[in-house]
Parts: C-alpha cells; sequence; structure tokens
C-alpha cells in the first residue's frame, strides 16, 4: 500500500478528483484518515465538559463549556456546537445551545454535552440558599448618542453569598427609542434623552436611571495621508470628524492649518497646500479640541516648463474663460498648478485675470494670458471680440441611453428600505431590490429598449476615448480645490476628488483615466458661469466609487467595470452607466 501512495500517477487522478480527494482527507475534527491517499486528518478523541463539579444556588447561573480533544493533540471549545442536556431539569435546566445552566431547585443534576458521537457531563449542585434581592450596576450611568453601556446584576441569596446574576436576567429600556438593551445587558444610546432600565431575575427586579447626552466628537481625521505635492503645485486637505453617533461630518471650514515646516509646503486656512521647496513638512489640523495631522512630501523636481490651456481662446467683451496651467517637472512628472501660478495679462486694456486663471474680457483686441511660477513662464492667446461668440457643444450623444438615470450591464445592488430615488429610466438584468423611481420612468430588465441603451452606451464610450486629449498627465490627479474650464482631460493614473471641484464656464467637459475614478467624503463637483452636467462625462477604465454624503455631477460612463454610489450620495443631473455591476444605497440619482 505504501508504494501504491507514493507512485499513484496523476494521470489516475485529474486534477478536480485530486483536490476533492485532498479535501476529504483535510475535512473537519471528525473525519479520519482518506481511505485512498492517507491523507492525515485528526478524529475526535474525547469530549470534557468544566468545570467538573460546581455549586449554584437557586436562581443562579453556571456556565458549562465543553472542550473536544482530537488524536492530533489539538483542542477546541465546542460548546456552542454541542448538544446540552440536563439529567434532572426539576433540578438545574440547562441551555440546549449554550451550556448556560440555571439551578430551579435544591438538589444534584448531571449537566450533559454530545458532540460528534462523544459525551461527557459534569455535576451541578443546587443548594437550599434563594435569591432573595438583586442590584444593578452601574446606578444613574450616562452615555453619548451611538455608545454603549454594559449593565450589570448582582443577586444576594439566603445564605448571604452574592453572586453577578447577570447572565440569568432578563433587561428591558422602558423607551427603547432613547436606548435599546440587549439580552446580555448591553445598551446602546440613540438619541438624547434619560430611560429607566430594568433588570429581572425570576420574581425579583432593579432599575436604575440611564441618561443619553448628545453626540459627542470622539476624533478628526486628516484626508488625504502623506499626499505628494510639487513644487508650485497644490493640494486641498479635508477634515472629517467621527462623532459618537456614528457620523462623520466634514469639518474643513471650521478647522484650523499649521504647516510644522513652512519652507517647504504652507498651508492656507482653508486647507489648501502649496509645494514651495524640496523637503516635507507635517500638516496640523485642530478641530474643537482636536488634533489630527498628515505629512506633506515635495519631491525634489523643479519646474522646468509651463503649458496654458487653452492655447487660443475668444471671448466677448464681459464674458470670462478659465485658463488652466499645468507644471511639467525635471522628473516628466505633471502638476496643475493653476490656484498657485502668479497669472498676468499683456494688455489689461483688453482683458484681465484672476489668479484663479479666470480672464474677463474688457474691450476688442487680444492679450497674451501668462501664469508664471517656479521660475518659468506660460502664456495663452485671448481673443475678446465686441459680439457675444455662441460657444461650441459637441456633448458625448448617449443615444438610446439618456433616457436612463441608473443603467448597469450586469445587476443593480440597492439596499433595502433604503431613501434611493431615481429620476430617469432604470435598467438591469439582475436587481436584488428594485430602486425607487419617480413617476413616469420604467424600470427595464430585459428587451430591446435595455439592449439598445447598451449598444448605445458602449458607442457614446468609443466616442469620448476618440476626443483629442487638451490636457494629458502621466500620472494620477486629485481634482479637489481645483477649477477647470471645458476641455478633454486625461490621466494614466486614478482621478479621485477631495473637497470641491469647480467646472466653470459653458462647454464640454471630458475626464478619462486609465485606473479608477474616486470622491471622498463629502466632496463636490459644482458648476459655475453657464456650466451644465449634461456637458460633463466621465470616463473611467476602473472601477468607480463615490463616498458617502458627496454631490456629484455629469454622466459616469463604465464601459466594463463597477459603479459604487456610497450612502446619501446625490448625482443632481447626472447619469450612472455601466456594462457591469451598479451598488446603490440612499441615492438621489436624476438625470
Amino acid at each position: 500500500m505504501t508504494l501504491f501512495k507514493r507512485f499513484l500517477s496523476p494521470l489516475l487522478f485529474p486534477a478536480g478528483l485530486l483536490a476533492m480527494a485532498i479535501l476529504a482527507g483535510c475535512g473537519g475534527g471528525d473525519q479520519g484518515r482518506d481511505p485512498i491517499l492517507g491523507l492525515p486528518g485528526a478524529t475526535l478523541s474525547s469530549l470534557a465538559v468544566t468545570p467538573a463539579t460546581a455549586t449554584v444556588a437557586i436562581g443562579a447561573g453556571q456556565q458549562f463549556t465543553a472542550i473536544a480533544t482530537y488524536s492530533d493533540g489539538s483542542s477546541q471549545d465546542v460548546s456552542a456546537k454541542a448538544a446540552w442536556t440536563s439529567a434532572t431539569p426539576a433540578t438545574a435546566t440547562v441551555n440546549a445551545g449554550t451550556g448556560l445552566s440555571t439551578g430551579i431547585a435544591a438538589g444534584n443534576s448531571n449537566i450533559s454535552a454530545a458532540f460528534g458521537g462523544k459525551s461527557a457531563a459534569a455535576q451541578l449542585t443546587v443548594s437550599p440558599a434563594t435569591l432573595t434581592a438583586i442590584a444593578i450596576s452601574p446606578l444613574a450611568p450616562s452615555i453619548a448618542i451611538g455608545a454603549t453601556q454594559q449593565f450589570a446584576v448582582t443577586g444576594s441569596f439566603s445564605d448571604g453569598a452574592t453572586r453577578d446574576v447577570t447572565a440569568v436576567s432578563a433587561f428591558a429600556s422602558a423607551s427603547p427609542a432613547t436606548a435599546s438593551i440587549a439580552a446580555g445587558g448591553l445598551a446602546l444610546g440613540k438619541v438624547a434623552g434619560t430611560t429607566q432600565i430594568t433588570a429581572t431575575t425570576g420574581t425579583l427586579t432593579a432599575s436604575t436611571l440611564l441618561t443619553v447626552n448628545p453626540a459627542t466628537l470622539l476624533s478628526i481625521t486628516v484626508t488625504p495621508q502623506n499626499p505628494i505635492v510639487p513644487v508650485a503645485a497644490t493640494r486641498q486637505l479635508a477634515v472629517l470628524a467621527a462623532y459618537s453617533d456614528g457620523s462623520s461630518v466634514d469639518v474643513t471650514a471650521g478647522s484650523t492649518f499649521v504647516s510644522v515646516t513652512p519652507a517647504a509646503a504652507t498651508v492656507a486656512s482653508g486647507g489648501r497646500v502649496t509645494g514651495i521647496a524640496f523637503g516635507s513638512s507635517v500638516m496640523n489640523a485642530n478641530f474643537n479640541g482636536k488634533t489630527a495631522s498628515t505629512t506633506v512630501t515635495v519631491p525634489a523636481a523643479t519646474v522646468v516648463s509651463i503649458a496654458v490651456t487653452p492655447a487660443t481662446a475668444s471671448v466677448a467683451v464681459g464674458a470670462q474663460q478659465q485658463f488652466v496651467a499645468t507644471a511639467t517637472y525635471s522628473d516628466s512628472s505633471n502638476a496643475i498648478i493653476t490656484n498657485s501660478a502668479n497669472w498676468t495679462s499683456a494688455t489689461i486694456a483688453n482683458a484681465t485675470v484672476l489668479n484663479t486663471g479666470i480672464a474677463t474680457g474688457v474691450a476688442a483686441g487680444t492679450s497674451s494670458i501668462t501664469a508664471t511660477a517656479g521660475g518659468q513662464s506660460g502664456s495663452a492667446l485671448l481673443t475678446v471680440t465686441a459680439v457675444a461668440i455662441p460657444p461650441l457643444f459637441n456633448s458625448i450623444n448617449l443615444g438610446r441611453a439618456a433616457p436612463f438615470g441608473v443603467l448597469a450591464g450586469t445587476s443593480i445592488t440597492n439596499n433595502s428600505g433604503g431613501t434611493t430615488l431615481i429620476t430617469g429610466d432604470v435598467g438591469a438584468p439582475s436587481q436584488t431590490v428594485d430602486p425607487t423611481q419617480a413617476a413616469g420612468f420604467t424600470n427595464y430588465k430585459s428587451g430591446a429598449i435595455l439592449a439598445g441603451a447598451m449598444t448605445d452606451l458602449q458607442a457614446a464610450i468609443t466616442d469620448g476615448n476618440s476626443r483629442s486629449c487638451d490636457v494629458s498627465f502621466a500620472g494620477g490627479i486629485d481634482l479637489g480645490g481645483q477649477t477647470f474650464g471645458p476641455g478633454v482631460y486625461c490621466y494614466a493614473g486614478a482621478i479621485s476628488i477631495t473637497g470641491t471641484l469647480t467646472l466653470n464656464g459653458p462647454g464640454v467637459y471630458i475626464f478619462r483615466t486609465a485606473l479608477t475614478l474616486d470622491s471622498t467624503v463629502n466632496s463636490v463637483v459644482a458648476l459655475n458661469n453657464g456650466a451644465t452636467a449634461d456637458n460633463v462625462s466621465w470616463l473611467p477604465v476602473g472601477p468607480t466609487t463615490l463616498a458617502a454624503n458627496s454631490v456629484f455631477k455629469g454622466n459616469i460612463l463604465g464601459q466594463s467595470a463597477a459603479i459604487t454610489v456610497g450612502d446619501n450620495t446625490t448625482l443632481l443631473n447626472g447619469r450612472v452607466l455601466t456594462a457591469a455591476a451598479v451598488t446603490l444605497r440612499n441615492n438621489q440619482i436624476t438625470k
């Protein structure tokens, strides 16, 4: 047999059968050795109940434990898997699934456990002493919303002994809406107020008053953690506060910021970081007595050139044009430095420009709009006309996908009992819970309309990916805190949004990424000066995740990757369209 096992040919056992044989040999503790391969599998050798003997008073409880020992010398607590019985239930009972025994009357009873064909027993003696009083502790506690309080019950017996009888006590809250309480005595604060907590053991009761205070600030965190900010580039920090009720709130506006090493990187009062010189600096944020930090690293690369886009633009007198400054560094990396560059207009009689890159037409003519940072400059030509030039609209045509607010090629997962509302058609062949829709819209799970929408979605994605890039980055970018004019923005890395992204002016906006699209908690996509959501398209190759409580705008067009919309996130004037899966949770989506 040994030689047979050693020279078993793989040809006699295909991979699937071999795996099944191995799994059979390596099964649970009550499995024996495999009869063919002889692979080791521990067998159940014995079962023991501890403690072997115990004494309780009438009304008191005793927890027994069942320990299984196996042939390989290992042991395991199987109390929750064993079947428990009491030989004399009139003397002592035992919970069949947990091993918790309770004294009923004076006498003795064997408490037995059975598991895997083995059995064992312990002796429980119930003394004549009776439970005369109980006390609940702590007395008059107070907790915050979202916090918990463990209560305990102590029993006094006729023989003068005291014992913990929490396990055999029943608990109740007079106002469950204020604080609930579990079977084991753990209370959870829900809303501010008071409630009476009562414990009952046998025929005896005890109570105390629990006060639930308003939610308290537990901690704050700074995001993003450990960002890299090139010289002259900026990055928006956000501060999230965690409260005792489980909520998370963006408190950036109410926080103060300090840069430990401002020679490397500075931070403005609103949390915007600017890279100054090679090095690193710890950025401390403070809110209501809580402090958190992140370390900003400024790489050694220097600015070698600056490009201003669009390179040429035309506006009417009084109209505005958003310019974007992009720096190229000595390590070939790129960064948008629009908000940290120094902007100038060569002919202010024709056009002025703000330090945000927004130029305004003053009189007919031309002016060179220049951005300067890190000793380098870049310019664009702005033509100001006496009459208004109608904006060029060449948005992505969604075709038969346009009526849909949510469209998924595989499935939609929507939370049961939530508050999701879709103002638009919904389509997916599989839906765990059908999203609620505004009146006048349809949910498609099959048929020609759904198939046509999926076909036109792919055509729209092909159209968007064929557009020439106005800005092309070799890496990823955090768009938070930035202002963009119309254009096609292409990134080889991931796109993230921390804080507020502003899209300024009428025209088409296309954001493409070869990786993922993500927004952070409470982030916002804002539209100014004629920018419209229908002309904003997001084309990620990888998955999209919109964090909780964010406000997103525009159409997300996913070719073959999932889209997850976080809890209470809204897409006002936007669509969630993908050939893959969509996950929703308490979302408001209006196409």
